[in-house]
């Protein structure tokens, strides 16, 4: 599939498929308790400021709105974009406006939000590093960007995956029909593989002085889980040399209490970054 083919496939995928979003209709309980670990990632690398004043806030991707939601009512005076404005589920709030929107040309100024946010997302943006020049565009001098989302080149997901199965002795050989195609695997031999693919391609990021976004075909047909219909291989090493090739100031690889370099093998990628002047993007 050529690039071209994957960003329109996957464009159009997520312009017209309801079963690549999170839904949780009128549950709010459910909702906030969903997204309580994000908001408290972004609330610790984007305080609040001290003389109440709303920080804007851009949720890029933000799914069916919940995200941009909570964001809101944390305090930041939010937008959220997305491909689907169909799907939006939230009621209306103060500091909340939700719109149609494309990471990948997001419809702003230079300098518009002092923080920007993409939750879940950029696993699933065919063009990953366009979409995150479009982020460091749209935010302001001194702004914060936090990428959240899986790690999908982690080799301790799919070491765990051959370790549950050896340890219940149940082990699966063949993927059914009805069962996303996940990146690391649905049977026991591909997730073996997986774990030693993830180890080699893990190792030559962190050896490479080039770095590159490593890419993979989704599976665009249901059922959805998370990650099947990801296309990036969402990691934070990618990021944060990204970030740094950029000029920008790393401030979190990981959760908040996490040891030094666990990010590393970590299921979930935490990244936030300040940009620190006006600078050209490389």
């Amino acid at each position: 599939m050529s690039k071209d083919d994957l960003k329109d496939t996957v464009q159009e995928l997520y312009r017209s498929a309801a079963q690549t979003r999170t839904h949780f209709g009128e549950d709010l309980d459910n909702a906030c308790n969903y997204y309580a670990d994000l908001v408290n990632f972004v609330s610790r690398v984007s305080p609040l400021r001290a003389d109440g004043k709303p920080q804007s806030l851009l949720d890029v991707g933000c799914g069916c709105g919940w995200s941009s939601f909570f964001l809101a009512k944390a305090g930041y005076r939010t937008t959220g974009v997305d491909l689907n404005p169909g799907e939006f589920e939230p009621p209306p709030i103060n500091n909340l406006t939700l719109r149609e929107g494309s990471a990948l040309a997001l419809p702003f100024a230079d300098c518009s939000f002092d923080v920007v946010v993409s939750y879940q997302c950029l696993e699933h943006v065919p063009q990953p590093e366009a979409a995150l020049k479009e982020m460091i565009r749209v935010c302001r001098t001194n702004g914060v960007i936090s990428i959240v989302g899986p790690n999908l080149v982690t080799p301790f997901l799919p070491a765990k995956f051959v370790f549950m199965e050896m340890k219940s002795r149940k082990f699966s050989f063949k993927r059914q029909a009805s069962t996303p195609s996940h990146p690391y695997g649905n049977t026991f031999p591909e997730h073996l593989s997986k774990a030693l693919w993830a180890t080699g391609l893990l190792s030559q990021k962190l050896i490479d002085r080039q770095f590159r976004f490593s890419m993979r075909v989704p599976d665009s047909v249901p059922p959805f889980h998370g990650d099947n219909d990801a296309c990036y291989l969402c990691n934070p090493t990618d990021l944060i040399r990204f970030f740094r090739k950029n000029r920008l100031r790393v401030l979190r690889k990981g959760r908040h209490g996490r040891l030094p370099m666990s990010y590393l093998f970590a299921g979930g990628t935490w990244v936030a970054a300040q940009k620190c002047q006006m600078l050209p993007i490389s």
